[in-house]
C-alpha cells in the first residue's frame, strides 16, 4: 500500500530557521487552497490505489477548519481505497490545538498528531520565531491525550543559539513526562536564506560548539533509552509500535504520492514535485499539470538512494532486500564502500546486512555520501 501526503503551505508566522515551502500572513487563500486539493485528488490518474498512511503536513495543517480537513479526507476516501487501519496524521502547532478543535480532529478520524513543539525554553522559542508559550506545548499534548489521542508525536531540537547542554537536557526532562509514544528530535542545520542563517553568519548570534552540540546528542539518546523508547531512525524514537509508518515508507523506499503546493511523490521508478506558487496551484490543480519537476531514476541512482535512506534507519540494509530489487548482491555494487566504513568504525555487519553505528550516527551525512558514485 502506499501512503498518501496532503501538504498544507500556511503559518501564522514563518520561524527563524525554517526553509520549508510554507508562507505566513495568507490564512485568506485557505478556502480556495482547500477546494484546489480536492480537485487534484479527485482528479488523480492513480485514483483507486490501496491506501494505509495519510499525512497532514506543513507548515500548519491545524490552522484548518475542521469542515476544511473533513471535506479533504472525504475526497481521498471516495478516490482511494483507505486501510480501514490506516495511520492518519495531522502536524500542529501549539498555539492551533484547542480542546474543542482537538476533540472534532479526533471524530474526524485523524488518528495520529505531531506536535510541533521545538523547547520549552521561552528564550529559546523566542530566538526560533515560534509564537507558542511553553505553557501551551505542554497544554495541546496533554489536551489532545483528553480528546482520545493514543498516538502523540513531538518535535523537538537542539544545537541552538544559547542553548546549553544543561537546557537541553531539561527540555528533554519535560518532554518526556508527557504521555507521547513518538519523537523527532532534530539538530539544528542551518539553510541559507533563513533569517537564523543571516543572523549565525553575520555574527549577530552564535551555535553552541560542536563539542557541547555532540554531548547534547548523546543526551537525547541516553534519555529515551531510559524511558524505554526505540531509536528507529537517525532523528525518530518511539515506543514498541508506534513508529511513524508514514514516515518508514520513505526511509524503506516504499512509494507515496503527494498533493498540494510543493509536494512530492515517488512510484518507484520517478521522483516528481509539484509547483510552489499557490495562486498558480489553485487555479490548475484538477484543471492542468501542477508539476514542476519529474526525474526518472536509473538504476545506479535507485540503489544509491535506497542504500543511504535504509541507513537512516537502524535497522540498516537488509542484503535479500537490495537483492531482491535490483537483481544483483549488495555486495558487489557497494561491498568496498562497506569494508572501507566498517573498518572507520561508522558501519557496523549484523546478520543478512549492515547499519550505522554510534560513531556512523553523528557522521551520518559522510557515510551517506560514500554511496555517491
Amino acid at each position: 500500500m502506499i501512503g498518501l501526503y496532503i501538504h498544507i503551505p500556511f503559518c501564522r508566522h514563518k520561524c527563524r530557521y525554517c526553509d520549508f515551502p510554507s508562507y505566513g500572513g495568507v490564512e485568506s487563500y485557505i478556502p480556495a487552497y482547500t477546494e484546489a486539493l480536492c480537485r487534484e485528488i479527485s482528479t488523480s490518474p492513480r485514483e483507486g490505489l490501496a491506501v494505509d498512511t495519510i499525512y497532514f503536513g506543513g507548515g500548519t495543517p491545524s490552522l484548518l477548519k475542521i469542515p476544511q480537513i473533513a471535506s479533504i479526507l472525504q475526497a481521498v476516501t471516495q478516490h482511494f481505497a483507505v486501510d480501514s487501519h490506516a495511520e492518519i496524521t495531522l502536524e500542529g502547532n501549539p498555539d492551533s490545538l484547542g480542546r474543542e478543535y482537538l476533540k472534532s480532529l479526533h471524530e474526524l478520524g485523524i488518528n495520529r498528531l505531531s506536535i510541533g513543539v521545538q523547547s520549552f525554553q521561552p528564550q529559546l522559542l523566542r530566538s526560533l520565531g515560534r509564537i507558542h508559550s511553553s505553557r501551551q506545548a505542554v497544554e495541546a499534548v496533554e489536551n489532545a491525550a483528553w480528546a482520545g489521542f493514543d498516538n502523540l508525536s513531538a518535535d523537538l531540537m537542539y544545537g541552538l543559539p544559547g542553548q546549553t547542554v544543561q537546557m537541553a537536557a531539561d527540555d528533554l526532562s519535560q518532554l518526556l513526562r508527557l504521555p507521547l509514544c513518538h519523537a523527532s528530535v532534530y539538530s539544528l542545520i542551518l539553510e541559507p536564506g533563513t533569517c537564523l542563517y543571516h543572523d549565525v553568519t553575520t555574527g549577530m548570534v552564535s551555535l553552541p560548539p560542536d563539542d557541547q552540540v555532540e554531548e547534547m546528542a548523546s543526551v537525547v539518546h541516553q534519555a529515551f533509552k531510559r524511558y524505554g523508547f526505540d531509536h528507529y531512525e537517525i532523528s525518530s524514537y518511539a515506543r514498541p509500535g508506534r513508529r511513524s509508518r508514514h514516515n518508514v515508507k520513505y526511509w524503506t523506499y516504499v512509494p507515496y504520492l503527494g498533493f498540494g503546493v510543493s509536494a512530492h511523490s515517488f512510484d518507484g521508478h520517478v521522483r516528481s514535485a509539484h509547483i510552489s506558487n499557490i495562486p498558480q496551484y489553485i487555479r490548475n490543480a484538477g484543471r492542468q499539470s501542477v508539476l514542476a519537476e519529474s526525474v526518472v531514476i536509473d538504476v545506479n541512482r535507485a540503489q544509491e538512494d535506497y542504500c543511504f535512506l535504509a541507513l537512516r534507519m537502524r535497522d540498516g540494509i537488509a542484503y535479500d532486500d537490495f537483492a531482491r530489487r535490483f537483481g544483483v548482491p549488495m555486495e558487489s555494487v557497494f561491498g568496498k564502500v562497506v569494508d572501507k566504513l566498517v573498518r572507520q568504525g561508522l558501519l557496523e555487519r549484523k546478520e543478512g546486512g549492515c547499519r550505522l553505528t554510534s560513531l556512523g550516527l553523528a557522521y551520518g551525512n559522510y557515510v551517506f555520501s560514500q554511496f555517491i558514485r
